[in-house]
């Protein structure tokens, strides 16, 4: 064994422990970030109208409407990366809470524009702190969760995202209403400082996880700590620490493959799901739901549309998923719902006039790709990096597939206005087609089936640890 089994004994009492008050602790702190991430990112779909109509913007192409929409998801890639990378690095509480601080900040500046680039560069950084989260909130409630209700507890943290969906859209249309175009953006994007700024002194005082400061640092004496606010007992370790070999150099080309399926199915995903989320003022508008020429009427349809999708499928689909996620697997759940959503999406490529003349069918037939990604990928991707990586690259690879997601989403949510501008929405839906299509042969081909089962098996936590003695050993000697 690797591992020495003190180590194991600690992690094996994590893995069974029933789940109790400190794991809700940890998932609400861990949520109210993902409620905010989803507010940010898609509050900006019901304020574009208003911010491509205002004045002091005065933005005449598709490159700056695209760039404004696109911002957050730029910086978010460059989140996922940096922060997956340090949690490894330094550790998961080493971070945790400064995204949030950022999104606080920048929330605020963006809401206070005063021009174009200054919005742009604002919602970058914005982005910065939403990318943050994607790794370390994951990962601390997959390593801090017990087998039987893994899938469920990260599930539930990622289906804040459907709330903070719908209370942008919710807030959009309350502002627009009651105060004028040029305040009402303002106030859509400031408004997602608040959830933000609640969690961060609970984030901060979160210890960190037993695996990381088992199997990275070595501290038997920091995971007995860490297990008694999960178990309420007391654990007494065989000794205050065990020798853990640090480079993982090389490690992450081990799980090359695995990497291929979380990051690529990721990225095909996203390009989907935020390139027509963001972008579904245009979509409601070229089917004849609400007036390009009236820029708050837009604003108010796209709100109306948006809390349509988000309560009647969005958010179904993420509890459906909960229900689901650690019975059917995750892996069933995400090649079925890509299938599912090649279907809508080849529908509106094929039959997209007849369609747009029935609104309400539109909207049902258009929801059903949101319900079906939320119940399969939108839902999978997020859980399985968690769970099939090892503890040394765990956040360094959630944060790449994150990172890839978002790139994706930020290439196609640039796209899409000149896509569907120059060659209509049959094209966008073609495309659309044709990702989902690959997104089923990468989750059938690359990904594995990880319910039911502990971190360390899914991950081959053995196989790693030993891979990192290896390298060690062979840097160690003379003439390497």
């Amino acid at each position: 064994m690797v591992e020495n089994q003190n180590s194991v004994d600690l992690l094996g009492k994590a893995d069974r422990a029933p789940t109790g008050r400190f794991h809700y602790k940890v998932m609400f702190t861990a949520s109210m970030g993902f409620f905010t991430d989803a507010y940010d990112l898609f509050a900006i779909s019901t304020a574009i109208p208003l911010i491509v109509s205002a004045s002091i913007f005065n933005v005449t192409n598709s490159f700056v409407s695209g760039m404004i929409g696109a911002a957050a998801l730029i910086g978010a890639v460059i989140g996922a990366l940096t922060f997956g990378r340090i949690a490894d690095a330094r550790g998961r509480k080493y971070v945790y809470g400064l995204e949030m601080a950022i999104l606080v900040v920048f929330a605020i500046v963006s809401a206070l524009s005063v021009n174009v680039w200054m919005l742009i560069i604002s919602r970058l950084f914005l982005g910065i702190g939403v990318g943050g989260d994607y790794p370390i909130s994951s990962t601390i409630m997959s390593e801090y969760s017990n087998v039987k209700s893994r899938g469920r507890l990260v599930q539930v943290v990622f289906a804040m995202q459907g709330f903070g969906l719908l209370l942008g859209a919710v807030v959009g249309l309350v502002a627009v209403h009651f105060t004028s175009a040029d305040i009402a953006w303002r106030i859509m994007l400031g408004f997602g400082a608040i959830p933000a700024a609640s969690v961060i002194y609970l984030r901060r005082k979160l210890p960190e996880t037993p695996r990381y400061s088992l199997q990275t640092k070595g501290d038997n004496k920091a995971a007995a700590e860490a297990l008694e606010g999960i178990t309420g007992a007391k654990d007494v370790p065989s000794s205050s620490s065990t020798s853990v070999p640090r480079s993982t150099r090389g490690l992450l080309a081990k799980y090359a493959a695995l990497l291929i399926g979380t990051a690529g199915s990721w990225l095909l995903f996203d390009m989907a799901f935020y390139g027509t989320s963001i972008n579904n003022s245009f979509v409601f508008a070229a089917m004849g739901y609400g007036s390009v020429k009236n820029a708050v009427l837009l604003a108010q349809h796209t709100a109306i549309g948006n809390i349509i999708l988000a309560a009647a499928f969005e958010i179904p689909g993420y509890w459906i998923a909960w229900a689901a996620i650690d019975k059917v697997g995750r892996k069933t759940l995400q090649w079925v719902g890509f299938i599912v959503m090649g279907a809508v999406y080849l529908t509106f490529a094929i039959a997209l006039t007849p369609l747009k003349a029935d609104v309400p069918l539109f909207i049902g037939i258009y929801g059903i790709s949101f319900l079906f990604g939320n119940i399969g990928p939108n839902s999978t991707t997020f859980i399985l990096p968690t769970e099939l990586f090892p503890t040394q690259i765990r956040t360094t690879a959630h944060g790449i597939s994150a990172g890839a997601g978002k790139t994706g989403a930020a290439i196609f949510t640039f796209l899409l206005p000149a896509i569907e501008s120059a060659y209509g929405l049959p094209a966008v839906f073609s495309i659309l087609t044709g990702l989902s299509l690959i997104a089923v042969i990468l989750t059938l081909v690359f990904i594995k089936e990880t319910k039911g089962l502990s971190l360390e098996r899914t991950s081959n936590q053995e196989m790693a640890t030993a891979q990192i003695m290896a390298g060690s050993s062979n840097n160690n000697v003379p003439g390497k």
